[in-house]
């Protein structure tokens, strides 16, 4: 079933207030959950005027890579060298050479990236160019190298747009208010 727009949410609301909320009888004739239900009659009677809407299913945080470049290349390497091998095997050998453990599931991280988009030499599928690995590891060890991911973001600009979204939500309320 579609996602509901605020006009829906709204007219959902209002049929169960009239029901004397009648939570099973609303959630059956609208297909939608009582945990929804309730969460949207809350919201209705905390902010009596404001629209209910969809909130975001992207995860506040996301899991940053636990690994180096370093590390990454060298599990590149090993897995040109032996392309049958497992995150187990994988795993095992890449304590030998770095003496730092890390969990299967991490190596797999890695290898499922990997898989995507190798990031040192943009093969995909697992397929690596030696080529490109072996210039990369060159400006590696030159001092010359690229980060695996972006640099973070600048902490004043994102306070700068803060800032600029709390002056639109107050002009929003101003324009919104009943006069």
């Amino acid at each position: 079933m579609p996602q509901m727009n605020t006009r829906q949410r709204r007219q959902v609301v209002q049929w169960c207030m009239a029901h004397g909320k009648d939570i099973a009888a609303t959630g059956a004739r609208f297909g939608v959950s009582r945990a929804t239900l309730y969460r949207w009659l809350a919201h209705q009677a905390a902010y009596p005027g404001e629209p209910i809407r969809a909130q975001s299913r992207r995860p506040h945080t996301t899991r940053g890579p636990a690994w180096s470049r370093e590390d990454f290349a060298m599990l590149c390497h090993l897995t040109m060298a032996h392309p049958t091998w497992g995150r187990g095997r994988l795993t095992a050998a890449l304590a030998a050479q770095t003496g730092i453990l890390r969990s299967p599931a991490t190596v797999g991280r890695m290898l499922a990236w990997m898989r995507a988009r190798c990031p040192i030499c943009s093969a995909r599928d697992g397929r690596h160019d030696p080529g490109v690995h072996a210039l990369d590891e060159t400006l590696v060890q030159a001092g010359v190298s690229k980060p695996l991911r972006p640099p973070p973001r600048d902490p004043e600009k994102r306070a700068r747009r803060r800032d600029q979204a709390a002056i639109l939500r107050e002009a929003q309320a101003l324009i919104r208010a009943p006069r």
